[in-house]
């Protein structure tokens, strides 16, 4: 069954029972994702489609089967390894005691083992709440099992020193470790924060934020930056940009690596009126160093149409908008970047390549100095990192 044969009122009602729940945005790939976890449930229950949506409404085991089927649980050790590095180097040296970190939406435990290796090695007290909404990647976290392909990102040293494996292709992580990790069930959207929140010193947040919609994200990250303690940081995907939605959180480059920590000097109740959409939806291939911001100009009505649309889930009206804009400035970059997104983000694949193609033409005809300023501190060189990875890579 494909998404143009499902019965729209039944994935409407699937949809937006998940917008509520679980913040995810009612965007084509991710409601096709909905769909063929909806149908696989169904059949796995030997229930009819009509009977089993309306079954979710009222039965909560029934909700965490299709969260656990729903959420993607793909990660790796040391993903985004600068982040490590910063965590060790300039974020636990200023801990006085033991140290507090969040993992947050943890998959299948690799991120929290991650953490709790360098607090060891680092030789830092504390330990690490993981937390998640499916209840089949806590299951796996609290194993701390893993196959030889579960490794990447692992060096000989560290696998050495902190798994166990007698045939070679089975890896148990060592129980020292298992214990600096606390597991918990938590949702994001429909939970309180935990209250190990007040006490934490980093949250790692990663690639979770891209599946919600803006008006959750925004929730989120309100409720995070009243919780979190002065000098905490939080380290988010480095496909993810939260400069659209709030102002609550300033980023500090380190690196490779961004910290994001709340401004002192904003009041709690700050939130950003919607903008523009970030540089990166999602992970591409190769991904950038670090994700990029385009910082709009005063007055642009287009790109103030474009981003409004853009948050009211329009996704042609804020390619008409980026269109237009592309049209009236054909020699900046950013101009062509944005409605490659905005194509990206609607599925039309083969022109938002074009769009892209046009953005990295665009860099050789303008001033390099002004697109550097429109990228609000980050380097001409990674906007190309961007395009030649998006020119490289397949549709996402």
């Amino acid at each position: 069954m494909n998404l143009a044969s499902f019965p729209n009122v039944l994935l409407d009602r699937a949809a937006e029972l998940m917008h509520r729940e679980l913040g995810l945005r009612p965007d084509p790939s991710l409601l096709s994702r909905l769909q063929r976890c909806l149908r696989d449930e169904a059949a796995a229950r030997r229930e009819g489609l009509e009977r089993y949506v309306g079954r979710l409404a009222v039965d909560p085991e029934a909700r965490q089967s299709l969260y656990d089927r729903l959420t993607v649980q793909e990660t790796a050790f040391f993903r985004h390894p600068g982040q490590f590095q910063a965590l060790a180097e300039r974020v636990l040296p200023g801990i006085d005691g033991p140290a507090v970190i969040w993992s947050a939406a943890c998959s299948n435990g690799q991120e929290p083992y991650s953490l709790a290796m360098v607090l060891d090695e680092q030789a830092v007290p504390g330990s690490v709440i993981a937390t998640d909404v499916s209840t089949r990647a806590l299951g796996r976290t609290s194993e701390g099992s893993y196959r030889s392909r579960e490794l990447t990102g692992l060096s000989p040293a560290r696998r050495d020193r902190y798994l166990t494996g007698d045939s070679g292709d089975d890896w148990e992580i060592r129980k020292v470790l298992r214990d600096r990790v606390k597991v918990q069930h938590h949702n994001l959207i429909a939970d309180p924060l935990p209250d190990h929140v007040e006490r934490c010193h980093a949250v790692f947040c990663r690639n979770v934020l891209i599946y919600f919609s803006p008006e959750h994200v925004t929730a989120f990250l309100t409720r995070l930056a009243q919780k979190l303690p002065p000098g905490a940081c939080l380290f988010l995907g480095y496909a993810e940009t939260i400069w659209q939605v709030t102002d609550l959180f300033e980023p500090i480059r380190i690196g490779d690596a961004f910290e994001y920590h709340r401004r002192r000097d904003s009041p709690r109740s700050s939130v950003r009126r919607p903008g523009p959409p970030p540089l990166e939806a999602r992970a591409v291939r190769p991904p950038p160093r670090a994700p990029l911001v385009v910082r709009r100009p005063p007055g642009a009505s287009a790109l103030e149409q474009a981003g409004q649309a853009t948050t009211a889930g329009d996704h042609q009206a804020a390619i008409g908008a980026f269109r237009r804009h592309a049209y009236l400035e054909p020699d900046q970059p950013i101009a062509h970047l944005q409605l490659g997104l905005a194509l990206e983000a609607a599925g039309d694949w083969p022109s938002a390549q074009r769009a892209y193609r046009a953005a990295r033409s665009a860099l050789g005809r303008c001033d390099a100095s002004s697109v550097q300023s429109a990228l609000g501190g980050y380097r001409v060189e990674e906007l190309i990192r961007l395009l030649d990875g998006k020119q490289d890579g397949g549709p996402p």
